[in-house]
């Protein structure tokens, strides 16, 4: 063998054992990466530790509860553990069927009565404002005062003023001539907006021009009916997956008469009475002639002033709607955004027991979330909705809170 070929075969020879310890190499990592993965996938599946099996339950009630994403839990989750959860789910059904609001521990729109200045009349009202800091907001700019308080408006939703409520949320708008403000609520991982109306009597519920067939975006209830403020009402059936949403599912009362299809089982029924108050009930053991409005959907929230609602019932982390009304009257609407990584996943039924509680909710229900959640303020959306039109879902119906006469 000549120099040259000596050459040759050393250079081939290391090319060999270079191409071999670098196969070797892709073969240990891949083997360190599998090891890691099942190492990560056996911990999420069967550890027991409480903070593992929370975070467990919440993304297999996440995947169920979601028509079309049911195959991220069944595809990789032992179905033994899945029905473990659902029967968790199943056992707080039971217990939401005994439910049903009495009122009889608080009346609404109590007052003393004394006579006060239309300042302290304006914050006793609107308590949820931290008072001593929005009044001196509004020495620094008494502009927006020259119309009295009792037509103060301010609109924050974009301009990150200073003004917070007693629970340290932002304040994103006050318009008192509308009796009505919103508030910006966060917590881990979601984002939303809770309007307040003082005012229960402007609260209805507005059906879609075309009810049977197709709904109507939350926009186009907002500017049909001038409303202050617009949100998602009833659930839908979505016959042939076209998301139309024509058809209203679950119990639908207006003015006394019904006009949904009633669903039996867990489903609690939610409205106001001609006295002004929001009950939490069955519908099938109601009597309904004297409600002005009402709806149906799950689980109830809060009733009578206790939270019934333990977790996250079953229902995983979603974009959500909720309704309540405190112990003064005021009614409440919840919007929280979800399905976006970065800026809001959602929440779970009890994350929004806790916000509604936080203000002091009396009576609250979870309504039907997920795509359809969306809240617009004076004709113009300022939530974020998950569907896949920018404009939110087609809906059968809307609750529209009215300008005050």
């Amino acid at each position: 063998m000549t120099e040259q070929e000596k050459i040759k075969y050393i250079k081939r020879r290391n090319k060999r054992m270079k191409r071999a310890k670098t196969r070797k190499k892709r073969r240990r990592i891949l083997g360190v990466t599998i090891g890691v993965i099942a190492a990560l996938y056996l911990t999420f599946v069967f550890c027991p530790l409480p903070f593992i099996a929370r975070w467990r339950t919440v993304y297999i009630e996440t995947a169920m509860t979601t028509n079309s994403h049911k195959w991220l839990a069944t595809m990789f989750i032992p179905h033994y553990i899945i029905d473990k959860v659902m029967d968790e789910k199943k056992a707080q059904e039971a217990y939401q069927k005994k439910l049903k609001s009495k009122w009889d521990t608080a009346e609404v729109g109590a007052d003393a009565g004394t006579a006060k200045t239309d300042e302290e009349a304006f914050f006793d009202k609107y308590w949820e404002l931290d008072s001593e800091s929005f009044r001196d907001y509004l020495k620094r700019e008494s502009v927006f005062l020259s119309d009295g308080y009792n037509n103060l408006l301010i609109d924050n939703m974009y301009r990150n003023l200073p003004i917070y409520t007693v629970e340290g949320d932002r304040i994103l708008a006050v318009d008192a001539a509308n009796n009505t403000i919103i508030i910006g609520v966060k917590g881990e991982g979601y984002s939303g907006k809770l309007a307040i109306v003082k005012n229960i009597n402007q609260v209805s519920v507005k059906n879609s021009a075309y009810l049977g067939s197709r709904g109507e975006t939350c926009g186009v209830y907002a500017k049909r009916y001038d409303a202050e403020v617009t949100i998602n009402a009833s659930a839908f059936r979505d016959v042939g997956g076209h998301g139309s949403g024509g058809l209203i599912r679950g119990a639908c009362v207006e003015n006394g008469r019904e006009i949904g299809t009633p669903e039996r089982g867990y489903w609690k029924f939610a409205g106001v009475r001609s006295d002004g108050k929001m009950y939490v009930s069955n519908y099938y053991s109601t009597d309904i002639s004297d409600y002005r409005w009402g709806l149906e959907f799950y689980p109830a929230l809060i009733v009578d002033g206790k939270n019934v609602v333990d977790g996250t019932f079953g229902m995983g982390i979603q974009p959500r709607t909720a309704i309540g009304q405190n112990s003064a009257g005021d009614f409440m609407m919840l919007i929280i955004d979800g399905r976006q990584v970065g800026y809001s996943l959602g929440c779970t039924v009890s994350d929004c027991e806790k916000i509604l509680s936080r203000y002091k909710a009396y009576q609250a229900i979870n309504l039907d979330g997920g795509s359809s959640a969306i809240m617009c303020y004076k004709g113009k959306q300022i939530t974020k909705p998950s569907s896949v039109s920018s404009l939110g879902r087609f809906l059968p119906n809307a609750i529209v809170v009215s300008k005050a006469s």
